[in-house]
Order: C-alpha cells, then structure tokens, then sequence
C-alpha cells in the first residue's frame, strides 16, 4: 500500500515537473536578422534566387532582411535554443548563421512577395 502511494506521489510530481515545459508558447514568432547575403540565397530556390538577385540589383530589397518566423524555426537556423529565444530579456530577435527551407519560405512571403506586389 505505502509503495503504491509512493509510485503515485511520484508520478504525479514528475507530470508537474514536465507541466512547465509543455505550457511553453510555441506559437510565437521571432524576428531573424539575415544579414549575410549567401543565407538569403542558400534558403531559397533557384526561382526564388532569380528575383531575389533582381530585387537586389534594383534597390527594391536590401541586406539586412528581418523576417518573422515560429521560434523553433528561429533556434534552428540562428544557432540557439527556444529556451534562449523565449527567455525575458531575449527581445524576441536573433541572426541567421545558417540557411533552412523553412526559413526560405518567410523570405518568400515576407520579402520577395512583398517587394514584388509593391514594384507592380
């Protein structure tokens, strides 16, 4: 009886422990600075590329670029964690330090698309 109520206490405890963690807001955006221009280029496809370089070339677009994206997103590509991203203190902002698809893609719709919408 006593080590069954011990089991239970303890698994209850560890279900509190882990409570925090799940809570955390992973739905939240972060701003990423991109300002090495082969970041920008290396997340995109070779399409994407073509307009960028046009953008560029055109003083439609310049570097550094901020893009929001999911804070999972913003520790993979900005060489962190979500803890660090999500703690007070962080601003909600980091640097790119390598490229992803995912993050190719807020360029896409947050960049490109844009300048490109505007410029018709």
């Amino acid at each position: 009886m006593i080590k069954n109520l011990f089991v239970a206490a303890a698994a209850g405890g560890l279900a509190l422990a882990a409570a925090p963690a799940i809570a955390q807001n992973q739905d939240g955006l972060v701003n990423v600075n991109i300002t090495d221009i082969d970041i920008l280029r290396n997340s995109l496809n070779k399409n994407d590329v073509d307009v960028l370089n046009n953008l560029l070339a055109n003083a439609q677009v310049s570097v550094p670029v901020v893009v929001q994206v999911p804070v999972g997103i913003a520790a993979n590509v900005c060489g962190t964690t979500v803890a660090v991203l999500s703690a007070a203190g962080s601003g909600g902002a980091c640097t790119a330090t390598t490229a992803s698809r995912a993050l190719g893609n807020a360029i896409n719709r947050q960049v490109i698309d844009k300048a490109t919408t505007t410029s018709q």
